[in-house]
């Protein structure tokens, strides 16, 4: 049975907004109790031994600057030790009380991203009695905020979701949201993770219509999740299939966005993973056999599109006939000819999409198509019983609509 944690969110809400007393002065809370806290922590890495003794110390300082953003990431991180501690000490399963603790470290890493942005700010030369100069930078609670979401995501996978991750209800695209998806999507390789999949597609709904790129990231990591998913085939069922990629697609136009330029989180070949999944599994947008009109392909909506690509190699079909393919006893002599046909068709469709003004374009369109025809990535049904066309003749189409 799947749980979800509400006696955990209890017993965080009761640890972080129970009637505290008046919140320390900001210099205390700066110069005193931020150096305790990372002395805390630090003393804790040294000898695990003496985590029992900090915890209250921690509590304390989290309890006189409850909107300290460091004071709480280092809070936040303290609990997680904790979390770990009391399952590690309970044979590898967690206990109520280590769960509480972990969810008190994910409120705790929420006040990290509540306040405004110079409480994030990196802290410099913070002496504590291990160091004189220690530094806090945003690595420190974005590496802590990811353990504490994978820790989050094993137990959801084990049956106890938090309801953040369950996703009931839809998330701000705002705070950690982004990196937190990244730490999701990351994780989603098999089918054991599927049951995570509704938080990352949460999230991109959340992002979807952020003007700036690097906030609809969600998108992106949707869209190379759906990919990875069908690529490794844990992906199977038809239906599924044909809904991940079509979202996939979609999920990365819309992050791309209008110039479509190529970023490190969907690079080319990205592009063409996906590009290569959908020729594969025959998926197209629309009815039919997603094919156009000839007076179609060489225009600005259609140069260089999957539909245009795939109406190009449905009619080589015209000119792929078993005679060319070698399919009959004729001499080599009427063979040759049948394949000039082919050759002389793909030249003035060249010829054609430098007339309409896209002369790079169109060459590289109709490199696309016939290296999709050659190694059947795309198939007409006509063409499945049909022989290949041999690599000399590619290799020599390939040269012809090269440019110079």
């Amino acid at each position: 049975m799947r749980h979800v944690l509400k006696s955990a969110l209890c017993a965080a809400a009761l640890l972080a907004v129970a009637t505290l007393p008046a919140a320390a002065e900001d210099d205390t809370c700066e110069t005193v109790k931020l150096p305790r806290a990372l002395e805390a922590i630090q003393s804790v890495i040294k000898d695990g031994a003496t985590l029992a003794a900090y915890v209250p110390q921690m509590d304390s300082h989290v309890k006189d600057c409850p909107d300290h953003a460091w004071i709480n990431a280092l809070g936040g991180e303290l609990d997680l030790m904790t979390y770990r501690g009391l399952r590690n000490a309970n044979g590898g399963v967690p206990t109520q009380d280590a769960v509480n603790y972990l969810s008190r470290a994910f409120v705790r890493s929420e006040v990290f991203q509540t306040g405004p942005d110079t409480g994030r700010n990196g802290r410099y030369n913070i002496s504590t009695s291990h160091s004189f100069y220690n530094r806090l930078e945003y690595s420190v609670a974005s590496n802590s905020r990811s353990a504490i979401m994978t820790e989050l995501m094993t137990l959801a996978l084990a049956g106890t979701v938090h309801p953040y991750l369950a996703a009931a209800t839809p998330p701000e695209c705002k705070g950690w949201l982004t990196s937190d998806a990244q730490t999701i999507s990351y994780k989603i390789d098999t089918a054991a993770q599927l049951p995570m999949l509704p938080f990352v597609e949460a999230a991109a709904e959340a992002c979807r219509n952020q003007p700036a790129r690097t906030d609809r990231l969600p998108l992106s990591l949707l869209a190379k999740t759906y990919i990875r998913l069908v690529d490794t085939g844990h992906v199977t069922d038809p239906a599924e299939v044909e809904r991940m990629l079509l979202a996939a697609e979609k999920n990365a136009r819309e992050y791309l966005g209008e110039d479509e330029f190529h970023t490190f989180y969907f690079d080319e070949s990205d592009v063409n993973k996906l590009k290569s999944l959908l020729r594969k599994h025959g998926v197209h947008a629309g009815p039919g056999e997603a094919v156009i009109d000839r007076s179609l392909w060489f225009t600005a909506e259609y140069i260089g599109s999957e539909a245009a690509i795939r109406s190009i190699v449905y009619s080589l079909d015209e000119y792929w006939t078993p005679l060319a393919a070698g399919d009959t006893d004729a001499p080599g002599e009427e063979v040759a000819r049948a394949r000039n046909r082919m050759t002389a068709y793909l030249i003035e469709l060249n010829k054609e999409g430098a007339a309409a003004g896209f002369k790079d374009e169109a060459s590289a369109m109709l490199r696309e198509a016939v290296t999709a025809f050659h190694k059947r990535e795309i198939i007409s049904p006509r063409m499945e019983s049909r022989k290949d066309m041999p690599p000399f003749l590619y290799d020599i189409l390939i040269r012809i609509l090269t440019p110079a």
